[in-house]
């Protein structure tokens, strides 16, 4: 079998990717807050990292390793990006519903993490998102410790019965707290909403309120919007197609040879949302073959049919990507396709040795409704992914069904 070759191939190439790396200009802050310039392999990370790679030239093949516990923290020119290294003491109890019950116990994680700075001033603000993707915010000063602004869902169970999953918003009285020099700001972070955009205003506003104007030694900064990354690609790879066709109708009654062909397009992975980035919208443009002969039986006996169709299809898939501490992330691919035959190839009936070819439908449907499903891996830029689908086809008879059944083997590359 050629699938099998194919698919070791894609292996192969895959595990080639991970060697790839993106080293943009850098800076590491050391534990003496030196500064250390050279080249760092940016991976645009939305889980915090554990530990970053560093090179002082493009040209030095020797790669050092940084974790929080080593440096004091390190920026990244392009895009503007800032990390510090914090000893925090922290909840990172998985918040989903099957972990939200009585007898799951909290994690707390005790060690040093690097921390997106959000916000510099009199207070700074941090981001950290944990190994369960789980956001939390964090604030320090320069005689305040890394403190996470608390934001906590669990189950409590009540002798009186009222039991069930709570929200405790403590950050709102910590922030309270916090600006309390300040009354109308300490009231409105009594009602702040637990999202970066709200506490990043906030903590701009309180900073410019405590140094207006001035020249500090830590200027009020606040870092840049972050883009959710809208990832675009080409894709193409082998499609397997089987033709089961059933139906009264002539075109059912027959044995039909399954087809591979090429497949390829562009595509566009669009996260849906800072806090549920695991999950996007992916839609792809693809351009594929259906090409099949049948030779029928019963009453039409003998008779060969030649059918092959060119589809410009647009599939529109959703995508959960599993979130894991490496470059290597599965994800599964669900949804529907919608295909327009945009040049008929052939489209023959042969009734006999001694006739000529004719047109075998009158008409053919042109558009095909597609039902996709994949799973896959992505790894940095490359994904690979194994896919099935079944469409309805091309037949118009009320009679006879053509039903088009595909499995196919695909990677792409993303820019």
């Amino acid at each position: 079998m050629r699938v099998i070759p194919l698919l070791l191939y894609c292996m192969l190439v895959t595990s080639a990717v991970v060697a790839q790396r993106n080293y943009v200009p850098g800076v590491i802050i050391t534990l003496q807050n030196d500064s250390l310039k050279g080249f760092i392999d940016f991976r645009d990370w939305y889980q915090s990292p554990g530990e970053i790679a560093f090179k002082e030239s493009l040209s030095n093949a020797k790669e050092q390793h940084f974790k929080p516990s080593d440096i004091n923290g390190f920026k990244v020119a392009e895009p503007e990006v800032e990390y510090v290294s914090r000893k925090l003491r922290i909840d990172i109890t998985k918040q989903d519903i099957s972990n939200l019950d009585g007898k799951t116990e909290r994690i707390v994680q005790d060690t040093p993490v690097f921390l997106m700075r959000m916000v510099t001033g009199h207070y700074n603000l941090y981001e950290y998102i944990d190994e369960f993707s789980r956001v939390h915010y964090i604030y320090d000063a320069t005689d305040v410790p890394a403190t996470e602004l608390e934001y906590v869902m669990q189950y409590i169970e009540r002798t009186s019965g009222n039991s069930g999953i709570f929200t405790d918003e403590r950050y709102k009285e910590q922030l309270t707290a916090l600006f309390a020099d300040n009354a109308s700001l300490a009231k409105k972070a009594g009602q702040v909403a637990y999202r970066e955009a709200n506490l990043k205003k906030l903590f701009l506003t309180y900073n410019s309120y405590k140094e207006p104007g001035t020249v500090t030694r830590e200027p009020v900064t606040v870092q840049k919007k972050k883009r959710l990354p809208v990832t675009f690609g080409i894709m193409g790879g082998l499609a397997f197609t089987s033709y089961p066709f059933k139906g009264a109708a002539f075109i059912g009654q027959g044995e039909y040879e399954n087809s591979k062909g090429p497949i390829g397009g562009i595509w566009a992975d669009i996260p849906l949302g800072r806090g549920r980035r695991n999950i996007s919208f992916v839609p792809e443009l693809l351009y594929k073959k259906l090409e099949t002969t049948g030779v029928l039986h019963g009453i039409y006996n003998g008779v060969i049919v030649k059918f092959g169709f060119t589809y410009l299809q647009l599939n529109t898939l959703f995508r959960y990507t599993y979130p894991t501490k490496t470059a290597i992330r599965p994800y599964v691919n669900v949804g529907v396709g919608n295909g327009i035959i945009v040049k008929t190839n052939e489209n023959g009936i042969k009734r006999s040795p001694d006739r000529g070819w004719e047109v075998a439908i009158d008409g053919p449907r042109k558009y095909e409704q597609t039902l996709v499903g994949g799973i896959g891996v992505k790894i940095y830029k490359v994904n690979a992914e194994v896919r099935y689908t079944t469409g309805n086809g091309f037949s118009p008879y009320a009679g006879g069904r053509t039903g088009i059944h595909s499995f196919q083997i695909l990677a792409a590359y993303g820019f």
